[in-house]
Order: C-alpha cells, then sequence, then structure tokens
C-alpha cells in the first residue's frame, strides 16, 4: 500500500521585483476550505511584504503555524521586471 502524499494546508503565490528585491504575496489558497484568502485575512496575518526569500519562509511559516521543515518554494515564470513564485505551508 502506497503511502498518500500530504497535502500542504496553504499554497502562497508571490511576486517578486527583480530590481528592488521585495516579495508581495499575491495570493493565498487554503487548501483545507477550498478557498482563497481575502485581501484582509492577508494584512491581518502580517505576510503582505517580504524583505528577501529567507525573510519570506520565516515570515510565512511563523504568522501561519506551519512546520519549517516541511516548507517548499518554487520559482514560477520571470520577466526583466518580476517573478513569480509559489510557497507551499504545511502542518
Amino acid at each position: 500500500m502506497r503511502k498518500r502524499k500530504e497535502q500542504p494546508k496553504l499554497v502562497v503565490e508571490i511576486e517578486s521585483d527583480r530590481k528592488t528585491g521585495r516579495i508581495k504575496t499575491v495570493s493565498v489558497f487554503d487548501n483545507r476550505t477550498q478557498k482563497y484568502w481575502s485581501v484582509d485575512q492577508i494584512q491581518e496575518r502580517g505576510i503582505v511584504w517580504f524583505l528577501n526569500l529567507t525573510d519570506m519562509k520565516e515570515t510565512l511559516n511563523w504568522n501561519l503555524n506551519g512546520d519549517s521543515a516541511k516548507y517548499q518554494f518554487k520559482w514560477g515564470q520571470s520577466c526583466k521586471k518580476r517573478s513569480s513564485g509559489v510557497a507551499y505551508i504545511y502542518h
């Protein structure tokens, strides 16, 4: 019997400004409720802006009660001005 892979509790889409290096949360999808968070929910959790990838990982896991050992991040598309990526937050 195969072990089922654990689903992340939250999927956070981010966008990075290539010139300044600042990272902004674009959206948060909650796998538990199958709904996107509102802008107000994102602001309440204090996960709108990040200084760099290390700050983002620490802030997301702390503010969203994630397990930093299971945290995953993947870069997506990039252009001259911006890069996008997705962070996966696990229990």
